[in-house]
């Protein structure tokens, strides 16, 4: 078994909604690595056996420190040092071939220590210059995790239980 590092230009993202407007959440860090099956030479996504992502949670940024200071309440995040993270480990997969279609995905997702089984969508291509490129959506919904959208103002602004999980990985050339 070989596990292949992504690159660092890959990039993961919250996206959600509330009563007053849209916003964006995004990783800064992340750790995100692929293990591809027996045999296989270089990477190749039909080989892919498993992809798993740790997203340290005080690490997502809001632009806008009220908000991160609610999204870290929301996701039961503990004070530093103590860290806590959102794991997604995917191992029931397809195989998969770089012609930018849609492929389902299922795995499991760990968010404020409850563990769900997820299905994104999934396509992947070859860019020119070599790069392995996938790119998804995870759709979650907060409660499903135990989490409560957050409600600060005395409830003026209502978050939206709905949360789009996106991300774009690329392995592989740009040296």
């Amino acid at each position: 078994m070989t596990r292949i590092s992504v690159r660092g230009d890959s990039r993961l993202w919250l996206e959600g909604s509330s009563n007053v407007r849209d916003w964006t959440c995004r990783a800064t860090q992340m750790d995100a690595s692929i293990e591809i099956r027996e045999g296989a030479v270089e990477f190749d996504p039909g080989f892919v056996r498993e992809v798993r992502v740790k997203v340290p949670i005080r690490m997502l940024r809001c632009g806008d420190r009220h908000m991160e200071a609610h999204l870290y309440a929301a996701l039961k995040a503990p004070k530093p040092p103590q860290e806590a993270f959102i794991i997604a480990e995917f191992d029931q997969l397809p195989a998969v071939r770089m012609n930018a279609q849609p492929v389902e995905v299922t795995g499991n997702l760990r968010i404020a220590g409850i563990e769900r089984a997820v299905t994104m969508t999934v396509i992947s291509d070859r860019l020119s210059d070599g790069t392995h490129h996938a790119r998804g959506t995870v759709p979650i919904l907060m409660t499903d995790f135990g989490i409560t959208p957050p409600r600060p103002w005395g409830g003026i602004l209502r978050t939206a239980d709905k949360v789009l999980i996106q991300f774009e990985i690329f392995i592989g050339a740009q040296q």
